[in-house]
């Protein structure tokens, strides 16, 4: 949801908006290399400052690109810019050899107990026949 409530006193979402995505618990059984971008690791390897913290994701996108392709790292960790916790992205040649999904899919909507549901930051999720 990043930016698109900011400077809006209505926090809304329709419930088709979150469909389209899903949570699933996964595990690591054995190593998986990561590039540690958290605190000064982005820094230490010169990228901008846009890059890990920017509101525009254009400079992630690339930095990441360019350690995909200059490297056989799994994935890299980072800070999350809006609640600075630790997130993991996975590269697409790690995800079937080095993951094991531990859980159903499962639909955000009804995972009323993590924190990561729209209600826990004050947003609204409405039916579909509530549009206007």
């Amino acid at each position: 949801m990043r930016d698109r409530f900011q400077g809006r006193a209505r926090r809304e979402l329709f419930a088709h908006e979150l469909r389209g995505y899903s949570v699933f618990a996964v595990n690591n059984p054995g190593p998986l290399s990561l590039i540690d971008l958290r605190h000064e690791g982005a820094s230490l390897l010169g990228a901008p400052t846009d890059a890990v913290r920017g509101r525009a994701h254009q400079a992630g996108r690339t930095l990441s690109q360019q350690l995909y392709d200059q490297t056989s790292a799994g994935g890299i960790v980072y800070m999350s810019r809006i609640t600075n916790r630790e997130c993991v992205a996975v590269y697409d040649r790690a995800v079937a050899e080095k993951l094991v999904v531990n859980a159903p899919v499962t639909a955000p909507i009804r995972l009323a107990s993590l924190p990561t549901d729209p209600r826990a930051l004050h947003i609204e999720v409405l039916e579909d026949d509530d549009r206007d």
